[in-house]
């Protein structure tokens, strides 16, 4: 809920420089990912095996000699906003996120389409169920985010009308059903690159009680939606 919701209350002192560091950051997690794509698709022999693993143990050494401990939690990033760049959906420094990238209009509906691989398999040939649960829940929670009153998923119930194929273009939707107060209830759907429902989701976003004084307050269904140009939660492409 937080990727670039927040303006951060902490000032940048060089976007510039900062911004050239999340440039190489995001390329490094990209290669990175197209590695774990790589790890999982791979045919060479064992003694070539062996050779990569030592050289990628070399680089994560080289890598974990100025690292954070535990996970990255929420940074101030180049652009005046708070970013959660170790989001495992849109982390702009996760190898391991999707290539996601959520675009929205102006009445809060949300979108996105993108292609999965291999490293997101779960029956053969087909999208990881608990992938395509994680996908409906970014996508549909950028609705309320959209909406001035980002929140948690207090239910995310999901129904899988057909196999959601791997290597294919897809297309993930979501809109506003209905907003009560601090609740944001939303409807999306997964649609295949013949126009089929894969996956529905009806979801329950609710801001939290801590974040309330950050937002606009809620007026039942009275909708403040921001401008059609204002970028909407995005994602790095690993």
């Amino acid at each position: 809920m937080t990727d670039g919701t927040f303006v951060s209350p902490f000032a940048v002192e060089d976007p510039e420089a900062l911004a050239a560091t999340e440039r190489v950051q995001a390329e490094l997690a990209r290669t990175t990912g197209r590695l774990v794509d790589a790890v999982v698709r791979t045919r060479v022999d064992d003694a070539t095996l062996a050779e990569v693993t030592a050289q990628v143990e070399a680089l994560a050494g080289r890598l974990l000699e100025v690292a954070q401990e535990g996970p990255l939690g929420v940074e101030t990033a180049s652009d005046g906003r708070l970013r959660d760049h170790g989001n495992p959906m849109v982390g702009m420094r996760n190898p391991i996120a999707p290539p996601l990238r959520v675009t929205g209009d102006d009445t809060g509906r949300t979108t996105c389409t993108f292609t999965l691989g291999a490293a997101y398999e779960g029956p053969p040939g087909c999208v990881h169920g608990g992938i395509v649960a994680a996908v409906l829940d970014q996508v549909a929670g950028s609705v309320p985010a959209r909406l001035g009153k980002p929140g948690l998923t207090a239910y995310l119930n999901t129904t899988y009308r057909r196999p959601t194929l791997l290597g294919r273009e897809l297309v993930c939707s979501a809109w506003v059903e209905r907003v009560d107060g601090w609740k944001t209830f939303v409807r999306g759907d997964i649609r295949d690159d013949q126009g089929r429902v894969t996956a529905e989701v009806e979801a329950l976003f609710v801001v939290p009680r801590w974040a309330r004084e950050h937002v606009s307050t809620p007026a039942a269904d009275a909708i403040d939606v921001p401008s059609a140009g204002e970028e909407t939660p995005g994602s790095s492409t690993p």
